[in-house]
């Protein structure tokens, strides 16, 4: 894969009608760890309504975590997840052929609802207390790199402009390619299902990945690298529940240094959600 600016969702190789804003908005990770906690999902599940809900409970003012929800698409028949992206199943089977853990012999790490912690731990969805401990766990552990987010004022053409901006802590990250990755997410949206496991329900969705970018980069001590990204916000989003998640994560192991959110509000002056 090359080293250039990869649009669409971030395959894990490893791996907003926009209120108006003013000025620019610039925003610094704080010193602690913010937990990067992914949820594989389908509105195709039943089980799944389920880990929705405790995704939302984990994220619900929780200022130590940065959840999101990516819909995979393997589950599109007979009701196709108006959320779910080839690209996010793709990243789901990429965990699976990396991770180097013990894994159940039939479904592995390919199954819904999963979740994975900080890219290195998994976890059953409608387990709870298992997620509560691993992302507790993860805590613990200095972040690897500073992460400081830049959003620019919308275009009247729907257009936001984030700069990331990444600089490495921990020297044993000292040329190892990383994916600097920003998912724009949505909150607490709801749909009628038509058809499959969920048939006759309203599902409320927790956190669903709208657009995901991503770029490789190498990082070297002292010297910070700034990572431009351009999202393009659908009107019919609700402004007041859009987020960015940045994340930065090894491309070889699938560990997560260090994540971010930076929200898509009216004020200019709320804080970016990056720590305790």
């Amino acid at each position: 894969m090359s080293t250039g600016r990869k649009r669409g969702a971030c395959a894990l190789i490893l791996i907003c009608a926009l209120a108006p804003v003013v000025v620019a908005q610039s925003r610094v990770s704080r010193p602690g760890r913010l937990v990067l906690v992914e949820l594989f999902t389908s509105q195709g599940c039943n089980m799944c309504p389920e880990a929705e809900k405790n995704l939302g409970n984990l994220g619900d003012g929780n200022r130590s975590v940065a959840p999101v929800a990516l819909h995979v698409d393997y589950f599109d028949r007979p009701w196709k997840d108006p959320f779910s992206a080839k690209l996010h199943s793709e990243r789901q089977m990429s965990y699976h052929n990396t991770y180097k853990g013990p894994k159940d012999p039939s479904l592995g790490l390919y199954y819904t609802p999963m979740m994975m912690v900080d890219g290195v731990t998994h976890i059953n969805g409608r387990d709870p207390a298992s997620l509560k401990a691993a992302v507790a766990a993860a805590r613990q552990k200095p972040p690897g790199v500073t992460i400081r987010t830049k959003l620019d004022p919308p275009t009247e053409a729907r257009k936001t402009k984030l700069t990331v901006t990444v600089e490495p802590v921990a020297d044993r990250l000292k040329g190892r390619e990383q994916l600097v990755c920003a998912v724009l997410r949505e909150d607490q949206v709801s749909t009628d299902v038509k058809s499959g496991e969920n048939a006759g329900k309203t599902l409320a969705n927790r956190f669903p990945a709208r657009q995901m970018q991503f770029e490789t980069v190498k990082l070297e001590p002292k010297k910070p690298r700034d990572v431009p990204f351009e999202f393009t916000v659908d009107p019919a989003w609700n402004a007041a529940n859009l987020a960015i998640v940045v994340f930065v994560q090894d491309v070889a192991t699938g560990e997560v240094h260090q994540s971010a959110i930076a929200a898509l509000r009216k004020t200019e002056t709320d804080p970016a959600k990056s720590g305790p």
